[in-house]
């Protein structure tokens, strides 16, 4: 086996004519003879095991109770508005409780913008859950560019006008990982009472759908 370097700043040449250097751009071979001094970059080290990208859920399933607050709230704003919307989902530091909060938010049909903000004290947030409307649950293109550099558990809930949909996935350093809603949910949304709402939040704000839909009428936000 072959020794392996760190390619730090100030990091300098070492004596072995060959060996690995992990940096910022992968991991290379690097070998050295009189004839050339050669940089390959390799996928892996031969002598060592397989190990696959992944991500797994480790914080208890979020029960029905804090599933049917936020299934209400998204349904009185696309009673309301015909909207999109958005919660925060917290764990309290000490007994593990879940908490969702509802952060300032501006919505108009497939969009909808809102504010994060510092955690509130003893809690830590684990993630978002958001609906799409009419359109069915899935992870858009934009729920990628918003949830980029947002570790963390993130559940779309759409169909609200019919059997409710759901897709759920962690994030971790801007990969996503497809979660099966049964790992995370206690019970599904369409299992939910559909009459149960919350009271109009004060912190929604909608605007003028945006007039930049394909031809089929769709966001392109969504």
């Amino acid at each position: 086996m072959f020794p392996i370097y760190l390619k730090e700043p100030g990091f300098h040449e070492p004596e072995e004519s060959i060996y690995y250097l992990v940096t910022r751009d992968g991991l290379f071979q690097v070998k050295r003879t009189p004839l050339f001094r050669s940089r390959i970059r390799v996928p892996g080290l031969s002598w060592l095991e397989e190990e696959q990208e992944g991500a797994d859920f480790l914080l208890p399933v979020i029960p029905a109770k804090i599933l049917g607050e936020t299934m209400a709230f998204f349904r009185e704003v696309f009673r309301k508005y015909r909207a999109e919307a958005a919660v925060l989902l917290y764990i309290r530091e000490g007994d593990g409780e879940y908490e969702i909060r509802i952060p300032p938010q501006t919505v108009a049909g497939g969009h909808c913008r809102y504010e994060v903000g510092p955690n509130p004290a003893g809690l830590r947030r684990v993630g978002t859950i958001h609906s799409h409307a009419a359109i069915e649950a899935f992870h858009s293109e934009l729920d990628d560019v918003d949830e980029q550099y947002d570790d963390g558990v993130h559940v779309t809930i759409g169909s609200l006008h019919a059997k409710p949909t759901v897709s759920c996935s962690l994030v971790v350093d801007g990969r996503r990982f497809d979660l099966r809603p049964e790992a995370i949910l206690e019970v599904m949304p369409w299992q939910l009472d559909p009459t149960i709402r919350l009271e109009d939040s004060q912190e929604v704000t909608a605007e003028p759908p945006p007039g930049d839909s394909d031809p089929t009428g769709r966001p392109s936000a969504i």
